[in-house]
């Protein structure tokens, strides 16, 4: 088998066309949802194949990882057109979901988050497997957990727009800053959301959640400056932001 790279908390390894993770006491409950896409033939997550105490073995999903830096068919319009349309299809395949009583998640389900549908709550580009502009698989769904659709968006649109300091766009492969107004529209256009009045304050809430999480668990503590940073940036711009989605 070989090992996988490009992940934060998990040994990941292929071998052929599956792969094999470890797992967690949240895995029962992703195994579930992983089975209940697979009826809906959700054709974008991986299939469940088997399970041990330990590890978990899954389809590999063939395709490039959208990890940084981004090529230019992953920064297209037409990618995050794509992102948004397949959030939104994961998002309507989960509203009826029945989450099992006896569900544990990997991270605390923030207050007020009602269950709307499941959100994947890791929605980003290096969780994306693309194919061109098309993104086909869709990785990691350890974080996933009952929420609001606006708590997934939020994090999908800082990521894929991007909303980050123009240092930050450049480390991730753009070669210029991009037009993040347009690019918001764009996004709001692909997933027919609604509330979107509320995006940029939802923004700011769901990176300070992250930033405390890793404070009190002292997790990925080396990407914490460059969250606290782009929320900077996104509170500095938070008006402009906002017009662009009125």
């Amino acid at each position: 088998m070989d090992q996988l790279s490009g992940g934060n908390s998990t040994n990941v390894y292929r071998d052929g066309d599956t792969v094999v993770r470890q797992t967690g006491p949240w895995s029962p409950f992703v195994h579930t949802l992983l089975h209940h896409l697979a009826s809906r033939g959700f054709a974008e997550s991986p299939r469940v194949l088997a399970v041990n105490d330990q590890t978990e073995t899954l389809t590999y999903l063939h395709g490039t990882v959208g990890h940084a830096p981004l090529d230019a068919d992953m920064q297209s319009d037409d990618a995050l057109r794509g992102a948004a349309q397949l959030l939104r299809r994961l998002h309507d395949q989960t509203a009826d979901f029945v989450v099992p009583d006896d569900a544990q998640f990997m991270l605390p389900v923030a207050p007020g988050n009602r269950h709307e549908v499941i959100c994947h709550n890791d929605f980003a580009p290096y969780n994306c497997v693309f194919q061109g502009v098309r993104i086909v698989g869709i990785l990691d769904f350890d974080t996933a957990a009952p929420g609001r659709r606006i708590w997934d968006v939020a994090y999908a649109v800082y990521r894929f727009v991007p909303l980050m300091t123009d240092a930050a766009c450049l480390d991730q492969g753009w070669t210029s800053v991009p037009d993040r107004e347009a690019r918001l529209r764009l996004f709001r256009l692909g997933y027919g959301f609604t509330h979107w009045a509320e995006l940029i304050e939802t923004v700011t809430v769901r990176i300070a959640a992250l930033t405390a999480y890793m404070h009190a668990t002292g997790q990925n503590l080396d990407h914490l400056p460059g969250y606290e940073a782009d929320l900077d940036y996104i509170r500095l711009h938070r008006s402009r932001l906002e017009r662009a989605l009125e």
